[in-house]
């Protein structure tokens, strides 16, 4: 019989979770304190109840709920069976991890929360495959700039991280490109088809992940009304664990790139919590 500490995304906000990266945060902050005052119980993460658990949506009349936990999906650790102890952490977040502040300019801060990741986050050896073989590929042996174009819902759900478009995207890659003529390569990351598009067609010398999910006829009142609208999307099977795929595995390579660009969002975060090779981050 084994004790765990069961640590939800749920205690944060409307009670269903939000985007990977503010879930991931509410977690980690929650495995440092776990971490840092030598608890013996094991940690488990449980993305179960939120609006990653496939085909469920909190704004449907009757949703329907699983008991599957997404993150197994994409993590290992072990899982509690039957026999065994499970006591709920019920605490609320902290102000431990500042999304605005932590990752860019607190180093102290950020090395915490790395050696805590390193030690308890270990993605599946079949999304770390992947990453290696998209590095091997596109990055290695290039000077790569990665582009987190972060558009959709986000001006308007967080203005106060500013308000901007593709041009601003565009002009803020040019203005890095002149620089660091170093550069000789972009990697393409966005939730916005058009971006990629339009990003793409002006640096030519860039390259992104095809066949991800991203919008393409989701009306703006649509994703502004349903914030989590990529979560619910079922225009593919399995969509919630290929979307849990595909942002580790794109945040990962943003993280293996020399320099990274993007507004203050969970990515980039993310991008410089996973980092191996950032030489300078640019937030727009």
């Amino acid at each position: 019989m084994k004790t765990f500490y069961e640590i939800t995304p749920k205690n944060f906000g409307w009670g269903w979770g939000y985007g990977f990266f503010s879930n991931y945060r509410v977690c980690l902050e929650q495995l440092i304190l776990h971490y840092e005052r030598s608890d013996n119980r094991i940690p488990y993460i449980n993305w179960g109840g939120t609006t990653w658990v496939e085909g469920f949506d909190p704004l449907d009349k009757k949703p329907v709920m699983t008991d599957d936990n997404p993150f197994d999906f994409w993590f290992d650790q072990y899982i509690p069976q039957p026999t065994d102890i499970i006591t709920p952490c019920l605490n609320e977040p902290t102000d431990m991890i500042d999304h605005a502040t932590t990752y860019y300019n607190n180093p102290v801060q950020l090395k915490r929360q790395q050696n805590v990741d390193s030690i308890y986050l270990k993605p599946k050896k079949y999304i770390i495959d992947t990453i290696d073989s998209v590095y091997e590929r596109e990055i290695k042996g290039h000077t790569v700039l990665g582009v987190m174009a972060r558009g959709s819902e986000y001006n308007n759900v967080h203005p106060q991280y500013g308000v901007f478009g593709i041009d601003d995207y565009i002009e803020g890659v040019s203005k890095i490109l002149d620089k660091n003529p170093d550069i000789d390569k972009l990697f393409l990351v966005s939730e916005e088809t058009d971006f990629i598009e339009k990003l793409h067609k002006t640096f030519p010398a860039s390259f992104f992940i095809p066949d991800v999910f991203r919008r393409t006829d989701e009306l703006f009142e649509y994703i502004v009304h349903v914030h989590y609208w990529m979560n619910v999307s079922n225009k593919r099977d399995n969509h919630c664990r290929l979307l849990g795929e595909e942002t580790i595995i794109q945040t990962k390579l943003l993280g293996k790139c020399d320099y990274l660009f993007g507004r203050q969002c969970g990515v980039v975060c993310g991008a410089v919590l996973w980092g191996e090779n950032i030489k300078k981050v640019y937030i727009l």
